[in-house]
């Protein structure tokens, strides 16, 4: 990725590539339903929004994988 990329999008693929093959292909699924679906891109936001949040709220002991802490 180029020095001059968008920082935000420079994360993003750091976590993208922490993932299992397994984890990039269901990302890039979920994605795909995104962009094809202009409809549903509302509801997949919001579902994806709070269910984070609930992860967020947890005490799961989950790291982020795109800054890795």
């Amino acid at each position: 990725m180029a020095e001059e990329a968008d920082p935000d999008v420079a994360l993003v693929m750091n976590g993208f590539l922490a993932l299992s093959m397994k984890q990039k292909v269901r990302l890039v699924g979920i994605m795909n339903d995104y962009f094809d679906n202009t409809d549903r891109r509302e509801g997949i936001r919001s579902a994806n929004e709070r269910y984070v949040a609930g992860l967020m709220n947890s005490s799961s002991g989950l790291t982020c994988k795109c800054c890795r802490q």
